[in-house]
């Protein structure tokens, strides 16, 4: 009897302790998605609505401006409870600023977010996937010109492990990004104990194929190769915090790796709270990387 017992009270806690670790695996891969709120058009501006299919059958929602003569593209990448017109970051006055300044920009919703295909947050995993379609898809565009990688958040970790992993860039700039998947989770989700932790990411990861341990910045920009990088991160962020960009640039030797500290910026907010600053300084960083095409006509 006793036997039976602890056989009972053993399966008892293993199917308590299953069914936690499955609750909070669901809790880490749980989509946030949100409505896009507005278009250019608020800011006077065409564009044009564009869907991209992912090889894993996920469909991109987004939306390609023109900038008549332009002299780069930039894709823009929202952060992971955002949309491309995310207004807490103000997406839509980026874009405007980059049209009216020359650029082409290409905004677009990360799978399971805004109006794209999936439903469920990869941690980074698979959402690198959608970078390099959104990067094969403007390289096809508007062959010949620059392209700029423009991230926050998620989006600015996605842009330098895409293209580490080999997709081609002019210049990358990443706005709050995350040193890595795991240790941005950890931050966010800091009071559940490691050993639930730990296996509720081993738990994503076969269920839901949502690997915590692919999107690694930190160790993926020392393979930007000659990519120019801006790091901007605000001394605020609460979200991620700024010791995660700083242990990013002490553990590169890439030369081509800038760092903009914000006094008191918060997470994914510079721009926002003052886009004269942010935006003078993203341009002098592009002009650098990517200077202006000289035209010249001959005499005669």
């Amino acid at each position: 009897m006793t036997v039976w017992l602890l056989v009972g009270v053993v399966t008892f806690v293993a199917l308590v302790y299953g069914v936690i670790t499955l609750y909070v695996a669901e809790l880490f891969t749980r989509s946030h998605r949100r409505r896009v709120e507005g278009t250019p058009e608020v800011y006077g501006l065409k564009f044009e609505d564009v869907q991209l299919l992912v090889s894993d059958g996920v469909i991109l929602r987004g939306w390609f401006l023109d900038s008549p003569g332009a002299r780069a593209t930039v894709i823009l990448i929202h952060d992971s409870k955002g949309t491309r017109a995310d207004p807490e970051i103000g997406l839509l006055s980026l874009q405007s600023d980059y049209v009216r300044r020359g650029f082409n920009v290409f905004a677009f919703d990360l799978r399971g977010r805004g109006e794209s295909s999936a439903a469920r947050d990869h941690l980074g995993s698979t959402e690198q996937r959608d970078v390099a379609v959104a990067m094969a898809y403007v390289r096809g565009r508007v062959m010949g010109l620059p392209l700029i990688l423009h991230g926050f958040g998620l989006g600015g970790s996605l842009a330098i492990s895409t293209v580490a992993a080999g997709a081609s860039a002019d210049a990358v700039i990443a706005d709050s990004p995350a040193s890595s998947a795991r240790e941005q989770l950890q931050v966010r989700w800091h009071h559940i104990p490691n050993w639930l932790f730990t296996s509720a990411c081993w738990l994503a990861c076969r269920i839901y194929h949502a690997d915590v341990n692919v999107l690694v910045p930190q160790r993926a920009i020392n393979d930007v190769g000659a990519t120019p990088v801006l790091l901007v991160h605000g001394t605020a962020d609460s979200e991620v915090p700024v010791a995660q960009t700083l242990n990013m640039v002490a553990s590169t030797l890439n030369e081509g790796v800038e760092m903009w500290i914000v006094d008191g910026g918060e997470h994914c907010r510079t721009y926002r709270d003052d886009p004269d600053r942010y935006f003078a300084r993203c341009l002098g960083f592009i002009d650098e990387a990517v200077p202006r095409r000289v035209f010249v006509t001959a005499a005669g």
